[in-house]
């Protein structure tokens, strides 16, 4: 068996290379920089390195052959960015790229194309429990293109091409820099404030639960439907700063700040980044994605990929924060 991935050099890219190579099949790895991508994966057996760009067309003619499943998790974003031009280069990567990833793999003998997304493409929707069949309220640039490159992907495929999608929520563990690793940080520097009085349930799921659901997801997953991964509850934001700062070894400060306060702050941040022409340090989606309660159900997924999250917050924290510690060392 012979796989194509796209985004293999980044953090879910990594382990999913690694869990397809486990389980003894070849994986055809689509990279912008070569010499980057052999620091990363040396001259491990079964592993192809082809030279392209999802961008750019002619440099993915014939990837497809040969190939029996595609994961594409290449992509481009930034949560908080808010001008026209990041818009525009979302939409050149995420949807331009998927549509030209999916035209090439026309013709040859693909079983499932697997389509990475993300809960972003719902946008932040106040609801007790949000599933599948919740219609999508994008508002940000990020948020808008991954629906959209959802979108392009069910439809350029077609029935020529079998394509599964998965949203997962915000995807934490050892390796991973991204807003996990963010919020962790500013934790330990006593930076990130108690905001309002909820509970502030918060979707988090395991780098190598997101890597099984993938592979489920190839085998199990039925063309032209979309499945939402995410752990078996949220965590509530309180015990999950407990975990951190547990595993960090260390306490900070954790002022209480009213919710009118940081939406002001929020909005004075947005400002000056229009005038900046930068990503906000916090937008005021930001601020409501911390203060709303967001639960994600992963039913459907348990149910007809055979989805089962392994990874408790407990563990997955600890060991998470733990690799952050080493980066210090």
């Amino acid at each position: 068996m012979k796989v194509l991935i796209t985004g293999s050099t980044g953090f879910v890219g990594q382990y999913l290379v690694k869990a397809l190579l486990d389980k003894g099949i070849s994986c055809r790895l689509l990279v912008r920089d070569i010499a980057f991508a052999e620091k990363i994966f040396g001259n491990t057996e079964n592993i192809e390195l082809w030279p392209g760009d999802i961008t750019k067309p002619e440099t993915l003619k014939s990837i497809a052959e040969g190939v029996d499943f595609v994961y594409h998790l290449a992509a481009a974003g930034h949560v908080s960015a808010i001008s026209q031009a990041a818009f525009d280069e979302f939409v050149r990567v995420n949807v331009g790229g998927t549509k030209n990833l999916i035209d090439t793999c026309k013709g040859y003998a693909v079983k499932k194309f697997v389509h990475f997304s993300s809960t972003a493409a719902m946008g932040l929707i106040k609801k007790g429990i949000v599933d599948e069949n919740t219609t999508p309220q994008p508002k940000s640039p990020y948020q808008k293109s991954k629906l959209q490159s959802e979108a392009v992907a069910l439809d350029a495929g077609g029935d020529d091409v079998s394509v599964v999608v998965l949203r997962p929520c915000m995807i934490y563990g050892p390796r991973g820099k991204g807003e996990f690793y963010k919020i962790c940080n500013l934790m330990r520097k006593g930076r990130f404030p108690k905001v309002g009085f909820g509970r502030n349930l918060t979707p988090l799921v395991h780098v190598t639960d997101v890597v099984a659901a993938a592979i489920k997801a190839a085998e199990n997953g039925q063309p032209g439907e979309v499945y939402l991964i995410a752990s078996e509850t949220s965590i509530d934001l309180n015990y999950m700063r407990k975990l951190v700062m547990q595993a960090w070894g260390s306490e900070a400060m954790y002022p209480y700040v009213p919710v009118w306060l940081m939406l002001l702050a929020a909005w004075c941040f947005e400002m000056l980044a229009r005038v900046t022409n930068t990503a906000p340090m916090c937008t005021r989606k930001n601020i409501a994605s911390t203060v709303w309660d967001r639960v994600f159900s992963i039913e459907k997924a348990k149910t007809q990929l055979g989805y089962k999250p392994q990874v408790a917050f407990e563990q997955g924290i600890a060991e998470t924060v733990d690799w952050f510690r080493s980066l210090e060392c």
